[in-house]
């Protein structure tokens, strides 16, 4: 059975890690190949005896692709997002689509907690100027009281449930949230105030944001939502870039609508090296980093393995792990359970 990696080049996963995995799949039978394609012709010309497809990053799953590796059946994701596998044309030519729902959830939340305290307290323009030379003590914006600041929630998925126990149970903030999608035997569990979209924007002192990227979420953050945000403000995101329209942030930004921006994703990765974004002193950015950790690292090459060689090996596969949940209905070569 073949396996390719597809993007060795990620930065996801180590070529050490990528190694030991290659062997790990040896022992069940399953040959690794590491490879990194540039593009949808590079994966359709080195893809065409392959079985499985793991992805350590965003590689381009689109229709064109899929249609055209007849001996496809599973994509495997090693992250939450899903936003570069094209869903629809995975079950239409029968793939099986597996991502790895919460496997770095604290990770992104202690990562959001430190963009939030880094930005309220001052530390990272500290640190700056101070290896400029300067000594700005007491200086800059005045630190709120955590205790007294509105977090507000932009969805209320694995990631922000911790995040929502760091400043609620920790500091005793108050935290809302906008998810439509949330139960109410989840709300109950919670001490959290579920409110509209407007509402998010209008109370919040910081809006974290946790949702998917799909064509309602693009550009939800955009010129009209950062006029509606409290002019001292601050928006963090450890989601996905596309969420925020960066040209809106950058003016509300400079024109003083929101105070601060705390960016792990962004709309085009790398960010540019020309981006007003790197030069201002109210804004944190960090390198789509928010999930890395030895823990979540660990899970990750964890279910990589165990994922792929059970679908591969005993023709079985969770359905927690299955981004395109239709094709249970259709598929008649897994079991899924």
């Amino acid at each position: 059975m073949k396996a390719i990696v597809v993007d060795r080049d990620y930065g996801s996963v180590t070529p050490e890690d990528l190694e030991g995995l290659q062997k790990r799949f040896a022992e069940a039978d399953i040959d690794l190949e590491i490879a990194h394609f540039n593009s949808e012709d590079e994966i359709i010309a080195g893809c065409q005896d392959a079985e499985a497809i793991l992805a350590t990053g965003n590689p381009p799953m689109t229709e064109k692709v899929l249609t055209t590796l007849p001996n496809l059946k599973i994509i495997q994701r090693f992250g939450i997002g899903v936003n570069s596998i094209n869903l629809p044309a995975a079950t239409k030519t029968d793939t099986v689509a597996l991502y790895m729902p919460g496997f770095c959830v604290e990770e992104l939340a202690a990562h959001a907690a430190s963009l939030i305290l880094g930005l309220t307290r001052n530390t990272a323009y500290y640190d700056r100027e101070i290896r400029k030379g300067n000594w700005p003590k007491a200086k800059y914006y005045a630190p709120k009281s955590i205790s007294e600041i509105t977090i507000g929630l932009y969805g209320f998925g694995g990631s922000a449930k911790p995040l929502y126990e760091i400043f609620r149970k920790g500091f005793q903030s108050r935290v809302i949230s906008c998810d439509p999608f949330v139960p109410e035997s989840i709300k109950d569990q919670f001490d959290v105030e579920f409110v509209d979209f407007n509402t998010l924007l209008k109370e919040s002192d910081v809006i974290s944001i946790h949702a998917p990227l799909n064509e309602e979420t693009k550009h939800i953050f955009n010129k009209e939502a950062f006029k509606k945000i409290k002019n001292d403000a601050m928006i963090i995101n450890v989601a996905r870039g596309p969420l925020i329209d960066e040209e809106a942030l950058i003016q509300a930004l400079k024109e003083g609508e929101i105070r601060f921006a705390g960016l792990d994703v962004f709309e085009n990765e790398p960010l540019n090296v020309n981006s007003p974004l790197r030069k201002m002193d109210n804004v944190l950015l960090t390198c789509h980093s928010a999930f890395y950790g030895e823990g979540s690292k660990k899970t990750q090459l964890k279910w990589a393995f165990e994922l792929v060689s059970q679908a591969l090996n005993e023709k079985k596969i969770q359905k927690r792990f299955v981004a395109n949940q239709d094709i249970s209905k259709s598929n008649t070569e897994f079991i899924f359970e």
